[in-house]
């Protein structure tokens, strides 16, 4: 089995740094798994590492596709496996590092989910249909799946439609077979794999991440983003789907391009004055800003929700957590343990217990038993119907998953209509009970 160790973690915490101090220290290489980096030029708004960083360091899965064209997980997977199973012939450590999480999930571990190739879309059979039709055809072939999804989430309810009719079984039977077969057999990892998870506290990180942003301007994100829109007006560029869909795929999912979309509107459009425009751009700047906020938090909830049960049922994978909170103790909280860490898994030396690297490590990696692996969550999960609140089409207020369920129910707003329920309520029985009491003297 070849060994391999990745670099994880939410973006911003120095993953890229890390990676190339592995592989000058252990004669390794990166492998890049973030879907953003894989294509050609475009460096600030898909963030890649200076070339001068990189220290000669070769990198692989980087720097090769068109903006057109899409990279499917099971592409990764594929060309991901070829570099490990080439580098490990030539005795060098492959250090894969990202922040695609599904990529790394796919590589890392054999799954019995659906491949891409067993279920090719077929955008002519469903395209056509608006998203409530989908909706109504999946709540008929696969109801678990049709609870799971929220009712505009167009892609991902056309996927489960695809796999229920290119495979003729439900999506949600064949997740919980998977789930069955992982209970009697365990999870079966691909390679004997160290992971290294790079943490920084969110008070610390989100004002580095929000710094970030107007760096990458100042280094000419706009530029990028000019260049991009250019290509697409000139016809060598299209983008996939429709509206808020084509920001679902391939290149346009990079935060920066969708978030200045209404800004770049207005430049073309050349209807407002230089005021407007700078409110405009003022306002994108903390949409991005917003939107790179909360994909760091996403990637923490998965690493804790997804990956971490995962690895607690491998027993070929090891993970330790870095603190890479401040960033003037690097040396000490993260490169010096990483190294050795590493060199004690490159000599299969015995390795330090994960927990004592740090306090924090000590608080994440202990195991939580209200923790559910995604499996199970998308067999259990549920949608509710708030009875009080209205939706902006008027009718009752669909809130998903239990979470945002038990948030809903906390809320100023679900409280206020609460409250303006039960006074109406109250109203009507007030008056209720007066009309009764005049028929009562009528009467007599």
């Amino acid at each position: 089995m070849h060994k391999i160790a990745t670099v994880i973690g939410t973006t911003g915490v120095g993953k890229s740094q890390l990676a190339v101090e592995l592989c000058k220290a252990l004669c390794g290489q990166v492998i890049n798994a973030d879907s953003m980096q894989v294509y050609k030029g475009l460096d600030i708004i898909t963030n890649k590492m200076p070339v001068h960083e990189r220290q000669d360091i070769p990198h692989h899965l980087m720097d090769f596709l068109e903006p057109e064209e899409e990279y499917k997980v099971t592409d990764f997977q594929n060309d991901a496996t070829r570099c490990i199973e080439d580098l490990s012939a030539k005795k060098q450590l492959p250090v894969v590092v990202g922040g695609t999480n599904y990529y790394i999930q796919s590589l890392l571990w054999h799954s019995m989910l659906i491949t891409d190739q067993e279920t090719q879309p077929k955008p002519t059979e469903l395209d056509h249909l608006d998203t409530q039709e989908l909706l109504t055809r999946l709540q008929k072939v696969d109801p678990i799946m049709a609870n799971r999804w929220h009712p505009s989430d167009r892609r991902k309810i056309i996927r489960s439609l695809q796999i229920y009719y290119q495979t003729g079984r439900p999506q949600s039977e064949i997740i919980k077979e998977q789930q069955e077969h992982h209970e009697r057999h365990g999870v079966q990892s691909r390679f004997k794999s160290l992971i290294f998870w790079l943490y920084a506290d969110p008070s610390k990180l989100n004002p580095r991440l929000d710094d970030r942003v107007d760096t990458m301007i100042k280094d000419g994100l706009f530029d990028e983003i000019k260049s991009l829109r250019k290509q697409v007006v000139d016809g060598q560029v299209k983008l996939p789907g429709q509206d808020l869909e084509r920001y679902q795929r391939g290149l346009w999912q990079a935060i920066g391009y969708k978030e200045f979309d209404p800004y770049f509107s207005a430049i073309e459009q050349d209807t407002h004055g230089e005021k407007e425009l700078d409110k405009i751009r003022n306002e994108c700047t903390e949409r991005m800003k917003s939107a790179t906020r909360r994909y760091a938090k996403r990637q923490v909830q998965w690493i804790r929700n997804k990956l971490l049960p995962i690895v607690a049922k491998s027993k070929d994978v090891d993970i330790y957590l870095l603190d890479a909170t401040d960033l003037d103790s690097w040396e000490t909280n993260v490169r010096l343990p990483a190294i050795q860490v590493a060199e004690a898994f490159h000599k299969n030396e015995t390795m330090p217990d994960p927990l004592s690297l740090s306090s924090i490590a000590s608080t994440m990696l202990s195991p939580s038993s209200s923790r559910l692996d995604s499996q199970t969550r998308v067999l259990t999960w549920q949608k509710h119907t708030c009875s009080v609140c209205k939706a902006t089409n008027g009718e009752s207020l669909i809130v998903n998953g239990d979470l945002e369920w038990k948030q809903h129910l906390s809320s100023r707003g679900h409280r206020a209509a609460l409250k303006r329920q039960n006074n109406a309520t109250r109203n009507q029985a007030t008056k209720q009970e007066k009309r009764t009491k005049i028929d009562d003297t009528t009467e007599e």
